[in-house]
């Protein structure tokens, strides 16, 4: 299929770009809440110093599941973390009075415990109703509970609703791209910047850590912006051709954030992940792996590079500056720009800093590839299959009909 610049369906802003603009604005939405963030923050470190536990449960989604666990590069610690959708029956039977739950879950168990004494803040997105959610939009909560029901404060996440962030003329049915694990990330990772430098000082939070983290963010991604966008642009198409021909597209990252926020997630793209591996001569020289490192030099990283190469792969790595390694092994390698083996906001006493700004920064990289390679997919007529979330009510059926569309074309 030719290169046909018109086929555009009114749209003339690169998707990469598009996806990049919006992702940032909602982080910057979120950063200019630091001093609410912060007033959360002071919470925790009054209730740890008061002896009691922090449940830490902001990760509702695909990549914080994975990107936020105890042990992440950057981690300090403080909190007793769950990132899955909701803290387990036994954790909840284990909170008393005086703790504190930071969550995304509306439930009658977040309700219970909030009932006994332990102060719940909930934090909205897309995947649990809430009062700004359209009516009958998406799948309603335990017993029709609303965030406000369970939780001694509610805060707004900004996250959008449908959890696509990149409207596709092409697509009139929801905008895709996902942007919400950005921003839930975001908050579990600006709370814990203010409450590790509070505890570690004897101070008290005061927005400044938060916002530390958030800028940290957004200049990095200006500058990824600014530097490399002409490499995403010059690659997109070869990608698209590659995908049209009866290629295959495979992310992987070895901490498993950025692979799972790009396969099988509300609002992404159909084909990741979704083949074996097959030879170069089946097939293999028309595919594509991505690969999001979170740390220099991963063994684990490293064999997947090689194994894509050996298959005929064109190989897209992003990571740290000092990660030669992987990028000797790329066809593109797009540098996030944060060379921290840890986190990114300083804490005394500490020799590494708290607070990671590699997923996040990944996977908007990760994000502004694909959106622009699927703009260059869309302009030769080959629209991409995406799917919609199971949290929304027409998600099952939705699925069901790009399943089929996706089986007959393999993109």
């Amino acid at each position: 299929m030719g290169h046909h610049p018109e086929h555009t369906w009114g749209h003339t802003a690169p998707f990469g770009i598009e996806y990049y603009r919006v992702a940032t604005g909602l982080l910057r939405q979120i950063g200019d809440d630091a001093t609410l963030i912060a007033e959360v923050a002071a919470k925790t470190v009054e209730t740890i110093r008061a002896g009691r536990t922090v449940y830490m449960n902001v990760s509702t989604g695909h990549m914080p599941s994975l990107d936020l666990i105890a042990d992440r590069e950057g981690s300090p610690g403080i909190f007793h973390v769950n990132t899955n959708d909701s803290n387990t029956p036994e954790e909840y039977a284990a909170m008393r009075s005086g703790d504190m739950l930071l969550t995304n879950r509306v439930s009658e168990a977040v309700k219970e415990v909030r009932d006994r004494g332990v102060y719940v803040v909930v934090f909205t997105t897309c995947y649990v109703n809430n009062r700004i959610t359209p009516p009958g939009m998406v799948q309603p909560n335990e017993n029709d509970l609303m965030p406000e029901d369970v939780a001694s404060r509610v805060v707004d996440s900004h996250i959008p609703w449908q959890q696509g962030i990149l409207n596709v003329p092409e697509i009139p049915t929801m905008p895709v791209c996902p942007g919400s694990s950005n921003v839930t990330c975001s908050i579990h990772w600006m709370i814990t910047a203010e409450a590790a430098y509070a505890l570690a000082t004897g101070g008290a939070p005061d927005g400044s850590k938060a916002r530390l983290y958030v800028n940290t963010v957004l200049a990095r991604l200006a500058a990824i912006r600014e530097t490399q966008w002409t490499r995403i642009a010059e690659i997109a198409p070869v990608i698209a051709r590659r995908i049209i021909s009866g290629g295959h597209y495979f992310v992987r990252s070895r901490n498993g954030g950025v692979e799972s926020e790009a396969s099988g997630v509300a609002a992404g793209l159909y084909m990741v992940n979704k083949f074996e591996l097959r030879p170069a001569q089946e097939g293999g020289e028309k595919d594509v792996t991505l690969i999001a490192a979170v740390s220099p030099n991963d063994p684990k990283e490293l064999e997947w590079a090689d194994e894509a190469r050996a298959h005929g792969h064109l190989v897209v790595g992003i990571g740290q500056p000092q990660n030669n390694e992987l990028r000797s092994r790329c066809d593109l390698y797009l540098d996030d720009l944060c060379p921290e083996l840890g986190g990114v906001v300083p804490v005394p006493g500490r020799p590494e800093g708290v607070s990671p700004a590699t997923g996040i920064v990944n996977n908007v990289a990760m994000y502004m590839v694909a959106g622009q390679f699927i703009d260059e997919m869309c302009r030769r007529g080959a629209v991409p299959c995406f799917y919609m979330g199971y949290y929304r009510t027409l998600g099952k059926p939705y699925n069901e009909v790009m399943g089929f569309l996706f089986d007959r074309r393999g993109y």
